[in-house]
């Protein structure tokens, strides 16, 4: 069987493959924001189905919300106040990743 057959089958693997991808697509989105379209891919490829790997793409898209929101430290508290700003950073943050599953309906 072949590598990515197993990653999506096994649920040792899988667990192990999701995480690992994850740490990774969050760690490219620190450096980069193509980072996020990455997140998305490298989540959804682990996925059996289609549809699940829309839904950890979009896990992706939340946890690096979730690290970015971590990063900004004692800053978090003026965020409320920049509007405009925060709805392009959770708007990329989530439609980013989305947009990088398609790798998975790609490869299926």
């Amino acid at each position: 069987m072949p590598l990515l057959g197993r990653v999506q089958t096994e649920p040792r693997s899988h667990a192990v493959a999701l995480v690992a991808a994850l740490g990774v697509g969050v760690a490219l989105a620190t450096v980069h924001w193509l980072g996020l379209i990455a997140a998305g891919a490298l989540a959804s490829l682990v996925a059996p189905t289609v549809r699940r790997g829309v839904a950890y793409a979009l896990g992706a898209g939340i946890v690096a919300l979730a690290a970015f929101a971590v990063g900004l430290g004692s800053a978090a508290a003026a965020v409320p106040g920049m509007r405009p700003v925060v709805y392009l950073t959770v708007g990329a943050g989530l439609a980013l990743p989305l947009f990088g599953s398609l790798a998975r309906a790609v490869v299926s």
